[in-house]
């Protein structure tokens, strides 16, 4: 027998945003959240597969969360997600998790926050949110990135990378039409110095041990993002012929981001 449901559909939170829910009483919940140009299930390629099959997370809960990339901020998508965490804590009564399903309520002991690239500056901007208002689950987060962008990034390479077929001169029009990418540039005024400085401030004062990344997973030689240490984070694990798209997707052969996500269950 399966240890998950097969995939649920996740209305109204995200964007084809799915859930595979344990049929056992769940200890964790795992939330995975995409970049740019990704999608809920296909930036992680077989981590839904593969997840769902081992043991290890047989007691954990796990949803991947999708948005839409191309339309919107930076900071509209994290104050959606960050709305999202806080009803998916109680899943059945906000209706993520449907009666139908014939689950009981969770009491989630661990939540663990799975990010990619644009996905870490989504991510940290809902804890933010989260510890200014003195959210009781904010306790309860493990950070895991991988490829993050929270140092800005190489907005030409990345949308070259996210949309196959565009060359350097197109890259640059699409840094105007989708104004997200603009997000990406680390200056001043921008959404990505504001995290920092918020983030250094919680640290400081003791109150943000939830933005300290417990794992942090490069691609060596990344030609998108700065692989540079984030204040107080664990220190990176660098995978060697992986690329920024590549790092977090396991397949046969390269299973080391599901036994990376294993090792701080």
């Amino acid at each position: 027998m399966s240890n998950h449901t097969i995939s649920i559909g996740i209305q109204k939170h995200g964007l084809n945003s799915q859930g595979f829910f344990s049929y056992s009483e769940p200890k964790n919940l795992i939330v995975f959240i995409h970049g740019f140009g990704g999608t809920s299930i296909g930036t992680w390629n077989n981590f839904p597969t593969y997840i769902t099959s081992e043991e290890e997370f047989a007691k954990s809960d796990i949803i991947f969360y999708g948005y839409d990339t191309f339309k919107g901020q930076a900071g509209d998508h994290s104050g959606e997600l960050f709305k999202f965490l806080n009803l998916v804590e109680n899943p059945v009564a906000n209706h993520i998790l449907p009666i139908a399903q014939g689950l009981p309520e969770r009491n989630y002991s661990g939540i663990i926050l799975v990010a990619h690239s644009l996905g870490a500056i989504l991510t940290r901007q809902a804890l933010i949110f989260a510890i200014n208002e003195n959210k009781t689950w904010a306790d309860k987060v493990t950070l895991a990135l991988f490829a993050p962008a929270h140092h800005g990034a190489n907005i030409i390479n990345l949308a070259m990378q996210a949309l196959p077929g565009l060359t350097g001169l197109l890259g640059i029009f699409a840094k105007l039409r989708y104004p997200i990418l603009n997000d990406l540039d680390n200056t001043e005024e921008g959404i990505i110095h504001y995290i920092k400085e918020r983030t250094h401030e919680f640290q400081n004062q003791n109150k943000g041990d939830c933005t300290k990344a417990k794992l942090v997973v490069y691609a060596k030689g990344d030609k998108v993002v700065r692989n540079i240490p984030y204040l107080n984070d664990i220190a990176p694990i660098v995978l060697a012929e992986t690329s920024h798209v590549s790092v977090c997707k396991p397949k046969s052969g390269f299973i080391e981001p599901l036994d990376l996500l294993k090792s701080i269950i």
